[in-house]
């Protein structure tokens, strides 16, 4: 399999580098690491694991960490406040494997408590290709 074929990454350039230094805003770096998948990969990014840019003081590191992580939860809180005013918003999307093993309980329970013969089920697994391009990020962004 040929998995960077479809990674289009680059180096940037001396003068990029420059022009984000000379930014009042400093975006955060992480590492990044590759899952293999059977037709590409899998960009994994551990925003715990910020790279520590030179430039900058630990302090200010810090602060920008902190910065992020709380924009995140932010945005997380709304995520789930949707979730429990509109229903219907998200579907039948679940946050974690808490929600997974309470949606199953559930659906479980119904069954079992239900006075007819248990029915067969079938289990379909699914990954959705392409769902992170087709993400609005500049929404996002705002």
């Amino acid at each position: 399999r040929n998995h960077f074929a479809k990674v289009h990454l680059r180096a940037l350039s001396s003068e990029e580098i420059e022009a984000v230094r000379q930014k009042k805003y400093v975006p955060m770096a992480s590492k990044l690491r590759f899952i293999p998948k059977a037709n590409g990969l899998r960009p994994i990014v551990k925003v715990s694991g910020v790279v520590e840019a030179r430039a900058f003081s630990r302090e200010s590191r810090e602060k920008k960490m902190h910065h992020y992580n709380t924009r995140l939860k932010n945005l997380f809180s709304v995520l789930n406040y949707e979730r429990t005013v509109n229903t219907s918003f998200i579907g039948s999307s679940v946050f974690g494997k808490d929600d997974i093993y309470k949606t199953w309980k559930k659906f479980v329970t119904k069954v079992l408590e239900s006075d007819g013969e248990i029915p067969h089920f079938y289990y379909v697994k699914a990954d959705v290709s392409r769902a992170y391009d087709t993400i609005p990020h500049n929404k996002l962004v705002e």
